[in-house]
């Protein structure tokens, strides 16, 4: 398996810059085989911003990815993403993906339409995954990820993109079903054994750091990232911000089966190294150390939710919130809810219900929900 990651420097979302800096990693990592077949390109689209806020994939460097696979022979470009909450006929306008689709003469096409079964016989946590049926459609799956933070996960970036092939809401039960660091990784890992996406372009020009992947600080960084290799991409990319790899939960488990990659050494870096890229003051997610999968499994009940309702969680900030209902709907443990004696009309959180995901926090377009440091507790 190609071990290379190519990294160029790329200072602003010039489409001719950014076509330029993409072709030459592409070159730099090798293996890009498009000629002849169906492509689909997989963008980050957490929620429909517009591009200004980093929380998307930038619309130019779609643009420069729909042009670099056609001018290396795809026959087709399929593009799509399923945010946390999506409806049937979604278009992705706010961010400007969609139009940037069209534009491009790509299929922009709705992950909700329908969805195809894919196996997973090496799964460690799940053997078979429902997914949008653009799946089965593709020949060459491209994840096209942003280089962001990440509340749960600390960094978010190539193998994580991949999620968002489940449709919509059918995301937040893996949430509830895999609610430690350690278990949802290993599904996520398990999702990409399955998928086997074949390359990765990472936007790493303008990523986001803080209380990422949607509340965060959008912050320059000036690079694009690409490999065949999705988890070496994701080393090299967390290096860059400063955590080490086995810190990041998928980077650990997805080494630990040793598919990709065994040790983050044998990556090879043919241009730009991490170790000249690394940015020393990122604003990161705090690391806190990991449980077991094996714990979490096995603790009672009772005390798993005695533990989470003391545990750092999310707090509503009542004066910027617009009752939308978004992190209600999204909420796999069904832990939020309106209402409440004296408080009707508010978001009110059942602590001994959450589990920590914080997809709420992720999905709230007004940033009205943080992250509280100590005890949480309904205000």
């Amino acid at each position: 398996m190609n071990k290379k990651v190519g990294i160029e420097r790329c200072e602003s979302y010039n489409p001719d810059e950014v076509y330029k800096a993409l072709k030459k990693t592409v070159e730099l990592s090798g293996d890009l085989d498009v000629a002849g077949k169906t492509v689909l390109l997989k963008p980050n689209i957490l929620f429909d911003a517009p591009p200004d806020k980093a929380i998307t994939t930038h619309p130019v460097f779609l643009e420069a990815a729909i042009r670099l696979t056609r001018d290396m022979g795809a026959s087709k470009i399929l593009i799509g993403d399923s945010p946390g909450i999506q409806v049937p006929g979604f278009s992705a306008k706010g961010c400007g993906l969609g139009a940037t689709a069209r534009k491009n003469g790509a299929e922009w096409v709705d992950f909700t339409s329908g969805k195809t079964e894919l196996h997973c016989p090496k799964g460690k946590v799940l053997k078979k995954f429902a997914l949008a049926k653009a799946v089965k459609e593709a020949d060459v799956i491209i994840s096209l990820p942003k280089l962001k933070t990440h509340q749960l996960m600390y960094f978010t970036g190539a193998m994580k993109n991949i999620f968002g092939l489940i449709p919509s809401l059918a995301k937040s039960s893996y949430h509830a079903r895999f609610p430690s660091h350690d278990s949802f990784a290993s599904m996520l890992v398990d999702l990409n054994l399955a998928v086997n996406p074949a390359y990765a372009f990472m936007d790493a020009v303008v990523g986001m750091e803080g209380p990422g992947p949607g509340s965060g600080i959008p912050r320059q960084i000036g690079l694009v990232l690409a490999s065949s290799n999705l988890l070496a991409m994701d080393i090299a990319a967390s290096a860059i911000i400063g955590y080490q790899s086995l810190q990041i939960p998928v980077n650990r488990e997805a080494l630990s089966r040793s598919h990709w990659l065994s040790s983050p050494d044998e990556i090879e870096y043919p241009g730009l190294s991490p170790e000249t890229l690394r940015i020393p003051n990122f604003l990161k997610i705090p690391f806190k150390k990991s449980r077991s999968q094996l714990f979490d499994f096995v603790m009672p009940r009772p005390l798993r939710q005695f533990r989470n309702s003391i545990a750092p969680g999310p707090e509503i900030n009542h004066s910027l919130c617009v009752r939308c209902g978004d992190c209600l709907r999204i909420c796999g443990s069904q832990a939020m809810n309106l209402g409440g004696p004296g408080r009707e009309h508010k978001v009110i959180v059942d602590f001994h219900r959450c589990i920590r995901c914080f997809c709420c926090h992720e999905i709230c377009q007004k940033k009205a929900i943080d992250i509280s440091k100590g005890k949480p507790q309904n205000r």
